[in-house]
């Protein structure tokens, strides 16, 4: 009965966000907070995770006459309204790597009686992460652990950093915007929000790509 009720309402247990937006139109309203959503329908109320359903509750039934009036018939979306709502999700969950991954390390005056190896700095290129697999976690480095404080190539001269903040990580680097100063030695809690932006990242862009969507991937 419950998988009946389920299908009946147009949503099933790890349907997508796209998946309920194209089968049930716009909702009544929607609340976001952080990796949860939760969709009002006249008819069942969907809460999702990381943008994959995880439970559905149906509404008591109300008369057709108030339901026309407060919701209108639902109506699938077109490929490019499907397109332009996930191409708004893989935004944002770029900009939110860009945020963790590029957070300030505030510098110290540099000490003159401190001896350096010279000056660290990042090579050019990056590789693009392969956002449906990879761990962060598993290729962060913490290569400055043991220098003390270090200078930095590009950064003022009469400042130093204290290299047990910091962290060098391959499969962030693709997101590095300013290399003239290092990068933040991320947590355990920051490097698993990572991981999950980057499984929205990798899921919007293979549902673009099968939409037909030809504009500019991260």
């Amino acid at each position: 009965m419950l998988v009946i009720a389920v299908g009946a309402m147009g949503a099933n247990i790890g349907d997508t966000y796209q998946q309920i937006f194209k089968e049930k139109g716009n909702p009544r309203s929607e609340i976001n907070a952080g990796s949860m959503r939760v969709l009002s329908y006249a008819d069942a109320t969907i809460k999702l995770k990381d943008d994959v359903v995880v439970s559905i509750k149906a509404v008591a039934a109300e008369s057709k006459k108030d339901t026309a009036a407060l919701s209108g018939p639902a109506k699938p979306l077109s490929a490019d309204a499907q397109i332009a709502v996930l191409k708004g999700q893989l935004d944002d969950a770029v900009t939110r790597v860009r945020r963790v991954v590029n957070q300030s390390v505030t510098p110290s005056p540099k000490d003159p009686t401190l001896k350096f190896r010279g000056q660290f700095y990042f090579h050019d290129g990056a590789t693009r992460p392969d956002f449906n697999t990879v761990d962060v976690r598993a290729t962060q480095e913490k290569v400055y652990d043991s220098e003390g404080y270090i200078l930095w190539q590009g950064a003022p001269p009469d400042v130093m950093w204290d290299g047990r903040e910091l962290e060098f990580n391959a499969m962030t680097k693709y997101f590095y915007i300013d290399r003239t100063v290092p990068k933040k030695k991320l947590t355990e809690s920051e490097m698993l929000d990572i991981n999950r932006l980057y499984r929205i990242i990798g899921r919007c862009e293979a549902q673009l790509l099968s939409l037909g969507y030809r504009g500019t991937l991260p």
